[in-house]
């Protein structure tokens, strides 16, 4: 479904075809774009494994932050040439190895750190970055361009099943808008109970927080 479908799926669902609109065609266009965020965020829609602008960092000399761009949700896997480097958590490395943070040599683990940055260990050396300075990521995100009223014709960034799924969040945002005729919070309440039986609950600021702090499972064999 294009924007332009959503919108008149909208317009005729919540009996708001008539000229001058209860709300205009840039805040339903709005609350599409939310409701993109929102599908991707719960239920990790859309993953990339080539768009340069969040799946290639390039490493420094020294460095071991890097940022990471503002529609990446969950890192799914970094590389550095041939090497994969394994997912670590700060607790981890404690276990391992004191004074971690100041290692030098090839990266070869990472950590989340959070939604905008990636730390790698151990730190590049020049000759490190020589040898080859590119990570390759993949990536869950949220799309990386927003839909707009200017572009009509422009579809949600995710698989064409889900896309019709999307407008129980942009029903939910209506309901919600004070002043206006569709105001009306228990309805507002069930249509966000239809959209996360389709995406799922919205993971939490706290949750997120334990699951990055969580150690990766580790295999371990008994002889």
């Amino acid at each position: 479904m294009t924007l332009q479908d959503l919108i008149d799926e909208y317009r005729r669902v919540m009996s708001d075809a008539a000229v001058p609109y209860l709300l205009p065609d840039e805040v339903v266009a709005g609350y599409v774009n939310q409701a993109v965020d929102e599908a991707c965020e719960r239920a990790l829609l859309i993953e990339d494994r080539s768009s340069p602008a969040c799946c290639q960092i390039t490493l420094v000399a020294g460095q071991a932050n890097y940022p990471l761009h503002p529609s990446v949700i969950k890192v799914k896997r970094v590389a550095r040439g041939r090497c994969v480097l394994t997912e670590t958590s700060v607790e981890e490395l404690d276990e391992e190895c004191f004074g971690w943070e100041t290692l030098a040599g090839p990266p070869n683990r990472y950590i989340h750190t959070g939604g905008d940055t990636l730390l790698v260990t151990r730190i590049p050396t020049a000759d490190d970055v020589l040898a080859d300075a590119l990570l390759s990521l993949i990536v869950y995100r949220k799309p990386l361009v927003p839909l707009t009223v200017d572009t009509p014709n422009a579809q949600p960034e995710v698989k064409a099943l889900y896309q019709p799924r999307l407008l129980s969040w942009v029903y939910r945002c209506a309901h919600l808008t004070r002043d206006s005729e569709q105001y009306d919070p228990a309805e507002a309440l069930r249509q966000e109970s239809i959209f996360e039986a389709a995406f799922g609950k919205r993971p939490d600021a706290n949750v997120q927080r334990k699951r990055r702090d969580k150690r990766p499972p580790v295999v371990r064999m008994r002889f």
